[in-house]
Parts: structure tokens; sequence; C-alpha cells
């Protein structure tokens, strides 16, 4: 670091000449008045470095004598072009670029729409394969259990679980741009199948009203299981619905949609979700059946209730199984996979092990004693399903669940790939992503398929084993399509408390999560508030109410807070043309008669009152009650005034003499007895405000009632003599004031380009002012008086002549107290025999009246 030094005689260095950005007069080349300076190290003696206040012009004035260019000539200078601010204009300014394409252009915006026509020309086999092919491998095996136990979650049979995870993922790896992300079958969007499935379909078997109980809670499954061909036909169905509103919404550039979904309400969303996940599967880890479904708001509490109630009725061998699975995959993830990890990048494969182990022990013990009575799989069909249109039956119900499905979908999934992305240094396209997601559904629903997102274990999974690209995931879908084709009839005796287990355990990290999100009060309150909010709306509702109410709350919380944005006044920085908020540095200044005010939020019909409220507080002005007060002043004024006439009606007094000065002899006067002129070299300080600069900076849109309060806000301060100029307005807040009747109100030439500028023009109308003040008080005329000849109502007065010398009268009252003798009675021979004392003021009339009640001298 370094330190300015002075190195010659003078002794205030003068700062380089100052432009603002937007002049447009060349720079003035002050030449030799420029102070010479060196750089000298930090560790150079207090005492040979140049104080600080030598380095800085106290008084920053500027010499400019021309008006500054305001915004409009600014941009008529510089060719703005507000047709593109429009979204006609948008579209039009995009139209015609896309018109302007080549066969280069063309070609690079189609393979954009197709990723891997990008990646895979470029792939190097050699390097990048092995990795690919081990990450799909290690992905493929945690699929199979994962997929068939949400499979079950659905309510569709468990091998189109695992169709899911086959159709899916290998269209999001034809459209995709994250290298690791592995779609397929997940808890949460499982869940939200399931529910639409509970909600529309058809049960078997109708309730017989007979076996109807009329308990306060009852205990009952309200519905028979759904069968199986109408529970495919919905969730294809809404996962078509899905699929189509994502693309939609790709279409819409709506990637930045995620932006409105904070983390702490994902958070409490999929927090709230895995709390549903866990209460559905509690039912097949205990094999406890007259409970009813949670997907119904209000459901929850009841389902509790009931399911503690029935806990007598448990099975033990269902309960022994999930006991012993659970405990074997919690050892899995914290004690196994963590030491396995050192070694080789590969997790150990838990999941897959107590399938296969629980598949044949249940197998080969039944007709035995040591016979497991638990519910398993069934029969599963071989093979991949025949290709068949999603049917159109219940469409228009379930558009409220396709859009809550599609936005958490893609929500959770691109919140992952961006995570993801980050640490290995790619990127992401969030709009592409819509594209891949909405065709991965679109088309997966053909294949009785349901809707999906990218889970968090088999997205690490492909991390650990460093997989180079979307290569992986369609390596595991190869896996699935063999281990479909020919291994799927092996899984009919696996039992179901050992998928449930697994869906469970898989969401341990969320459950955790719950009670760590419990110290974001201490942090920030209103981020705990909107995950808490979500939590409990998933809890109390079910996870379509969940996320409206969040996203309301969220956009609740913002609005209160732009509701009590910050404001402040600005001060110029010495020496230069930088305006920070005051008090924050020492070098700020506050410039005589001019307060910049800056308000940091948008102005809308939130803020608009307390906009109007911080800008009378920072400048200690209210127009109202200024006008109010002068107002009360002048109704005392007149009160008094005619309270004087009524008394003077009253109590009439002698005839006053009226003295008439013609202007010759106020010239005269002048002549032999001139007061001395004002001094040239006097200097206008401002005491009172002036101008108002209104920074707008970080105002970044303004509604029809934050315009009307701008209008209003520079009309109340013109009524009163202060200017309000407005700076640094930006090009859609500009917008607004061109459609509407802002520019009626207020003078184009009010709004400037910077703050600079706007203080510049302030203080040039504050020199012109003060100019005006000087000339009119050096050509103002002098009146003069003349002594009166007649002192008493009995006496005549008798007219001045030419030659009489007169003396200047003062201007303290209208009433002149000077006073003559009887004796002095040689007016009409010009002279006077008495002095009067030295005027202080000159006065405002040129007629002055004499009291013949004065006190006489001798």
């Amino acid at each position: 670091m370094y330190r300015r030094l002075r190195t010659d005689s003078t002794t205030n260095y003068s700062p380089l000449p100052e432009l603002s950005t937007q002049s447009l007069s060349p720079a003035e080349n002050k030449g030799t008045n420029m102070g010479k300076i060196i750089l000298s190290p930090i560790q150079e003696t207090p005492e040979e470095m140049l104080p600080y206040e030598a380095n800085m012009v106290l008084n920053y004035t500027k010499s400019r004598q021309s008006d500054v260019p305001d915004q409009t000539a600014f941009d008529k200078i510089y060719r703005f072009n507000p047709e593109y601010l429009s979204h006609f204009g948008k579209i039009a300014f995009h139209l015609k670029s896309i018109g302007k394409w080549k066969r280069k252009e063309w070609c690079r915006f189609l393979r954009g729409l197709m990723p891997i026509t990008i990646w895979l020309p470029q792939y190097t086999w050699r390097s990048s394969f092995l990795f690919d092919v081990l990450g799909g491998l290690m992905v493929s095996v945690m699929s199979v259990p994962q997929s068939l136990a949400y499979g079950m979650l659905v309510g569709v049979p468990a091998n189109y679980g695992l169709i899911t995870g086959i159709i899916g993922p290998f269209v999001y790896a034809l459209f995709g741009t994250s290298k690791h992300a592995s779609p397929g079958s997940f808890a949460i969007v499982s869940l939200m199948v399931g529910a639409v499935v509970e909600t529309f379909g058809e049960p078997t078997d109708p309730i017989n009203p007979d076996l109807i109980r009329n308990d306060e809670f009852c205990c009952r499954e309200n519905k028979t299981k759904v069968s199986e061909v109408e529970a495919i036909a919905i969730a294809s169905s809404v996962t078509l619905l899905a699929g189509l509103f994502q693309i939609l919404l790709g279409l819409m550039n709506a990637g930045l949609l995620a932006v409105w979904l904070s983390d702490q309400l994902v958070q409490g969303l999929i927090s709230g979700a895995a709390v549903h996940v866990l209460t559905s599967q509690l039912k097949s880890m205990t094999g406890i059946s007259n409970v009813p479904p949670t997907s119904e708001p209000f459901q929850h509490i009841q389902f509790y209730v009931c399911f503690f109630s029935q806990i007598k009725n448990a099975e033990i061998p269902a309960v022994i199984i999930s006991v012993i699975c659970v405990k074997l995959l919690l050892i899995s993830a914290y004690i196994i996979d963590p030491w396995m990890c050192k070694k080789i990048p590969v997790k150990f494969p838990m999941e897959l092990v107590l399938v296969i182990g629980m598949t044949l022990t249940v197998h080969f013990t039944r007709g035995t004693s040591y016979e497991f009575p638990v519910h398993t799989v069934g029969e599963v069909e071989g093979g991949m399903p025949s290709l068949r249109a999603p049917e159109t039956k219940h469409l228009f119900g379930m558009i409220g669940s396709a859009i809550s499905i599609a936005i958490i979908s893609f929500v959770i999934h691109i919140s992952l790939c961006k995570l993801i992305a980050k640490k290995q240094q790619y990127v992401v396209s969030s709009n592409q992503e819509w594209y891949a997601l909405g065709l991965m559904h679109s088309t997966s629903s053909f294949f009785g398929c349901f809707a999906g997102g990218s889970s968090l274990g088999r997205t690490m999974m492909q991390v650990k084993c460093g997989t180079k690209s979307q290569l992986s995931t369609i390596i595991s879908s190869c896996v699935l399509v063999l281990f479909v084709m020919g291994a799927s009839g092996t899984i009919q005796h696996l039992p179901k408390p050992v998928l449930a287990s697994i869906v469970v355990v898989a969401m341990k990290d969320l459950y955790i999560q719950i009670f760590t999100c419990s110290a974001l009060r201490y942090k920030n309150f209103v981020d705990y508030l909107i995950f808490a909010a979500t939590f409990i709306s998933v809890i109390v509702l079910n996870v379509n109410f969940g996320l409206i109410i969040g996203v309301v709350f969220e956009l609740l919380t913002v609005v209160l807070r732009s509701q009590w944005a910050d404001s402040t006044l600005l001060g110029r920085i010495r020496g230069t043309n930088h305006f920070r908020r005051l008090g924050l540095y020492e070098t700020t200044y506050d410039i005589p008669g001019i307060k910049v005010f800056r308000f940091d939020s948008p102005l809308y019909f939130a803020n608009s009152e307390l906009f109007v409220g911080r800008i009378h507080e920072a400048c200690g002005l209210n127009p109202l009650i200024v006008r109010g007060e002068i107002a009360e002043a002048d109704k005392k004024r007149k009160a008094a005034q005619k309270k004087k006439e009524k008394e003077d009606a009253e109590n009439p007094q002698p005839k006053e003499t009226k003295l008439e000065v013609t202007t010759h002899q106020a010239k005269v006067l002048d002549e032999k007895q001139p007061e001395p002129d004002p001094d040239p070299s006097i200097k206008f300080e401002t005491t009172q405000l002036t101008h108002i600069i209104i920074d707008c900076s970080a105002i970044l849109y303004v509604d029809l009632m934050g315009k009307d309060v701008l209008i209003e806000v520079f009309n109340d301060y013109k009524t009163i003599d202060i200017s309000v100029l407005f700076a640094n307005t930006q090009e859609r807040v500009r917008q607004i004031f061109d459609t509407t009747n802002f520019f009626d109100e207020v003078p184009q030439n009010r709004v400037y380009v910077n703050v600079a500028d706007a203080v510049d023009q302030a203080e040039l109308e504050q020199r012109r002012k003060n100019d005006a003040k000087y000339v009119m008080m050096k050509a103002a005329p002098k009146p003069t008086v003349a002594p009166p000849v007649a002192k008493s109502v009995g006496q005549k007065s008798a007219p001045l002549g030419d030659n009489t010398l007169v003396k200047t009268q003062s201007s303290a009252s209208l009433v002149t107290g000077v006073e003559f003798s009887p004796r002095e009675n040689t007016a009409r021979e010009g002279t006077i025999q008495k002095k009067l004392k030295p005027p202080t003021k000159v006065p405002s009339k040129s007629n002055i009246f004499w009291d013949d009640d004065l006190d006489k001298t001798q």
C-alpha cells in the first residue's frame, strides 16, 4: 500500500478535474495549477505524510455555467430506444434477431435442444467410459429395491416402478444437461401420485354400508384397494399432464421459477412430505390395515389416533422384519459406507442384499414351521409393457395435482442439479431442464409409468463413482431392462416390510432436517417462520395445499419486508463525485441547501405512504405543515390588522402631514451623501433547503400509486419553493413515466442521469438565484425623504424646492421618528439647522408620513 505525500511548497492540493460520466462538454485543462504528488510506502513516519484535510477540497464547487443535460437530452443524444422494453418489443427484437440467423446459428439452436448431440461427439471414451460404466452399475443396483418400493407407494404393481426407472432416465439422458442427476422414481413425487390414485381410483369392492362404524374416528380403510389396471391408468394420466405443464413452463421461460421457492420453503415442503411417506409406510411395516389414508386434509391426526388404538393388532413377523431391515440399513449408512468410501468410491449395496436375502428366506421357509406370515409383492409380470395412450377420464380434475407435481418435481431436481454442477464446475440450463423433465414424463406416461424426479442417494452415488456424462444413466437403464426381462419373476416372495423399510430409511436425512432447521430461529426468524408454516401446512393438510400456503406466506414476508424498506440521506465524499450514506464515511458531508434521498425498495401501493413519511422525516420539512403554518400566520396577521383598523376608527388620531419626495430630490441626496455599495466579493451561503434530489437507483419498479406519490411529493414541495429532482431512474421506471401522466406534472428537465449531474444542476440554480438577488440589491433605488415644514395641524405645509437638501430615512418602520424644533423654519431657504441620525436601512416606499405628536427637541 502507498500513501500520497506533498513534494511542492503549496499548502493546498487541488485534485484532478472531475468529469461527469454523462458530461457533454470537454474537460478543462488546468495545467500548472495541479500540485505535484508522489507515492510513498506506508511505513513512512506520520510527520512526512500530507494531512488528509490538505489533500481534499473543503469547499467542493464546480465552475459550470450551463445547464446540466437532463435524462431526456441524454436519451436523445445517445439514441435511446424504448421499444425493446415492452413485451411485444422484446418479441419483435428476438424475431428480428432470429430472422438474421444463418445455418450455423440454426444448427447450434437445434443441437441445444438435444444436448446429447453436443457432448457425445466430444466424449473421451478412453478416460471416461470406465467411470460411467461403474456409476451406471451402482445406480442400477440401488434402483432395483427403491423402484419396487416406490411402485408400491404409488399403488401400482411393483414392476412398474422398475419400468419408470428405465424409460424416464433414458429420455432424460438425451435432453438433460446434468451429468450426474439420476432421475427416476422418487419418494415425495410418488407419494403425490399415490394420493391422486386414491382420490380418483374406483374401488374393486364397494364398501358395505352395514359395516360402517359410527365411531368418532372411524378406524377402517375408507376405500378398498384400487385395481391395478385403474391405478396404472390414473398414474400415467397425471404423469402425462405434469409433463405437458413442464414443457409449457419451459416455453414460457420459467426457469427462474425456482427462485421464488426459497431453500427454507423447499426444506419445509419435502420434510413434511417425508412425514407423509413415513405415515404411509407404517401400515406395511406393522401389518395394521384398519387405518384411514392420509391423502386428504386433516387425516393425519385421524390416522395416528386409529394407528395407536390398533397397535395391539400389529403383525409380529412384519415388525421383526422391519426392525431388522431398518437397523441394517442404518448400520450400512453410518458405519459401513464411510469405511468403504475410504477404500473404493462406492457404497455397500445393503438394499440389494436385504431384498435378495429376505426373498430367499421367505421363499424357503414357506410351508415349514419357520414360515414368516407376511404380505409379499406377489406375482409380477415380466417384460416391457406395450405402448398405450393414457386415459383422459379425469384430466380436468387432475389439473391442480398435476401442476403441483410438475413444480415439486422440477424444484427438487434443479436444486440438486445446480448443487452438484457448482461442485463439479459445469453449467446446468434451467429452461432445458424443464424440457427434459417434461419430455421424460410425457414419453414415459405412454408406457404406464408414473412421475418421478432425481433421487439424492442415486445422484450422490454417481458423484462418488466419478461419472463423466449422462452415459452412466443410459447404462443404468440398460441394466434395469435386463432385470425386467429376465429376473422380475423372482421377486414375488419379496416381503413388503422390506420395501417399506427401504423407503423410510431413504428419507433419514429429511427427518434429521426437521430438527436441525429449528436452529434457523437464531439465525433468521423470518426464514424459520417460512419453514415452519410450510412444514405444518403439509402435515395438517397435504403437499398440494402446503405448497400453496408456503408460497403465499413467503411472498407475504417479502411484501412486509419491502413495505418497511430502508431509506437514507446521501452525502458527497470530499473531493469526489461519489455519494454515500451520511454517517458511514467520515469524509461525507451534507451539501448546503440540497438533500439527496435514497429509497431502497420498489415503490408500490404497500409502501407509498412510507416513502412520503420517510422523505418528510429525512428532509425535516412537511409541506402540508408548512403551508398550514403560513396560512395560520396570515390569518392572525389579517385579524390583527382588522383589530387595529377598528381601534383607529374608535380613537381617531390628529391628521398627518404628507410629505412627497420627488425622484430628483432623491437623486440629489444620493449624490451628496451616497451609501457604500455591497461588496462584490461577498459570497452567499445557502442556509435553507432549496433542492431535494431523489436517487431512484434502488427503485426497480413503480406502480401507478408509486407514480402518483412521486408527483405528489414534487407538487407539495413546489408550493413551498423547494425543487425536487430525480436521478438514476431505471429504464423500466422511465417507461412507466412515459406511458402515464408523470411528465404532464413533472417537467422532463427535472430527471437526470445520475446524482452528480442533479447536484451540479441544483448548485447552478442556487448560484443563479443568489446572483439575481445581488443584482436586485445593487440596482434597487434608495428612496429618501425631506424633513417636514409644518410642525402642527394649524401650520401650512410648504412644498420643497428643487434645491432642498434631504436626508435618507430609515426603513426600520414606516413611521419616522425624526424631531424638529419650532425655530427651524428655514426649510424654504434650503438649509437644515439640525442633523438627523444616520439611516440604518432603505425604506420600501417613497411616501413617508410624519406624525404631529412626535416629541420635540431644542
